[in-house]
């Protein structure tokens, strides 16, 4: 054990580096520098810490929304929208009846006729929604447990 490698190991221990990083970026072996750590007693982060250090440090210190206002000029606004309102979402309800599907590929239909598109794209647009629901019949025939 060297005294260089001591204090190699101790500077890269404040600069909160790993044992791996001290190994790499200080060109001493990792064994090295475990056994180094062990009998100096000095404590290197680990990867986990590493990893969450920018986390840890981005909620410390003041926020861009401080609740301090120094400007006394300035007259305080309300918020366009109540918190309740912007946190809740809008929702949609489904079509959940049995005959959904059947309303659906007619109103299918009938926008595919009523389009401005030629006679063979209309035909094979057709031909491609009645297909689909034929396969979802079909699908929904053998998950349930019907027969074919």
């Amino acid at each position: 054990m060297n005294g260089k490698d001591i204090i190699k190991c101790t500077k890269a221990a404040e600069m909160r580096l790993t044992k791996k990083e001290t190994s790499a970026l200080m060109s001493i072996s990792y064994k090295k520098v475990v056994k180094i750590s062990k009998e100096c007693g000095i404590k290197f982060i680990d990867g986990r810490q590493k990893s969450d250090e920018p986390r840890r440090q981005a909620g410390i210190g003041p926020k861009p929304t401080s609740t301090i206002n120094h400007d006394r000029d300035c007259k305080e606004t309300k918020p366009a929208q109540s918190t309740a309102a912007a946190r809740e979402p809008i929702r949609t309800r489904r079509d959940t009846s049995k005959g959904h599907y059947k309303r659906k590929l007619k109103n299918r239909l009938l926008d595919i006729l009523q389009s401005d598109l030629d006679r063979n794209v209309k035909n094979e647009l057709i031909y491609a929604a009645k297909w689909q629901e034929h396969r979802r019949k079909e699908n929904k025939q053998t998950k349930v447990g019907g027969s074919l």
